[in-house]
């Protein structure tokens, strides 16, 4: 692997740094103070400059992210939340939040059921099954795999599976979720709300699909889908300014059709999002009507897989 600049065997780092932990790693952490007091941390170290958190009481959903100390999540007024209840205010913070695997978007009512806004796995604790240094021959991986299980009396019951992966020495995570229906049936719907602030959200940023440029999805202010493209999909997010830092995102077009974007840049907000979504945006019944809600029963099971690149551009926070 490459750390510090160079091409390591396990060997020979083992001689000079016996416990990788000492220069990187995954540590489980807890908040004490504030909104988040109480709440769950997993903080992991790639060693390449890449710093991630993890909030295992939002389903293990992405917390904030820096390479080379530049941010690249969305951190609102209030910063994280915990497990408890914080009112009416918005608790979006983070790289990535989860929405499904019920519902996806603005709350709705369908067939005389409830939805809340994006379902109900995000608010579900997760268990963490592992966090593991996992070496192979030369190559070391930090992985978490958590399991969170959503159960409404009466409703299906759906189980997401969810490993990430942060490479030693590197500038990458990568999400893989497996959602089975444990019991019922229901339409399986997923959409990732992937969270940028400043310096990625700014004026002069850039968001290109396929290598090509999505001129209106940073102004104005608003909601826009478009398909994603079959098959393999890139998606790249590029900060103002010389040298900007970049974002790239990663994954299959046939498993998330739809591209959502989403801009506020109210002052004090300055939220710019990146959704993959299974479903186009329209009330639940219009879904149904066009044959787009189709049930999964018990056994089935949906993956879905998410690469992260982080490129914090010629600068390190702060520094001119």
């Amino acid at each position: 692997m490459k750390l510090y600049g160079r091409n390591w065997k396990r060997d020979e780092l083992a001689a000079l740094v016996p416990d990788i932990a000492k220069v990187a790693g995954i540590r489980q952490l807890s908040e004490t103070d504030g909104p988040a007091s109480g709440a769950r941390l997993i903080q992991i170290d790639s060693g390449g400059g890449l710093r991630v958190e993890l909030l295992p009481d939002r389903c293990c959903d992405i917390g904030q992210v820096w390479c080379n100390d530049v941010p690249f999540g969305w951190t609102g007024p209030i910063g994280m939340s915990g497990t408890h209840s914080v009112g009416e205010n918005t608790t979006l913070s983070g790289l990535m939040s989860t929405c499904g695997f019920d519902h996806i978007r603005q709350p709705d009512t369908d067939e005389g059921r409830s939805y809340p806004l994006h379902g109900r796995m995000a608010r579900m604790p997760a268990k963490i099954v592992s966090c593991v240094s996992d070496w192979d021959g030369d190559d070391c991986n930090f992985r978490a795999a958590a399991e969170a299980t959503q159960f409404v009396l009466g409703q299906a019951t759906v189980r997401l599976e969810r490993e990430i992966v942060v490479p030693l020495g590197g500038r990458t995570l990568t999400l893989t979720d497996r959602v089975t229906v444990l019991s019922g049936s229901l339409p399986l719907m997923a959409m990732y709300h992937i969270n940028f602030g400043f310096p990625l959200a700014s004026p002069g940023s850039r968001l290109t699909l396929a290598g090509k440029d999505v001129p209106d999805a940073l102004s104005p202010d608003g909601i826009r889908t478009r398909p994603s493209g079959a098959g393999p999909v890139q998606v790249v997010l590029t900060g103002d300014g010389e040298a900007p830092p970049r974002y790239t995102l990663e994954y299959d077009g046939d498993a998330l059709p739809c591209l959502q974007t989403l801009r506020n840049a109210t002052d004090g907000t300055n939220l710019f999002c990146i959704e993959p979504a299974t479903h186009e945006k329209q009330p639940r019944a219009a879904l149904r009507e066009a044959g787009l809600l189709e049930p999964s029963g018990r056994g089935a099971t949906r993956v879905f897989s998410l690469h992260m690149s982080f490129d914090p551009g010629g600068h390190t926070a702060g520094y001119a």
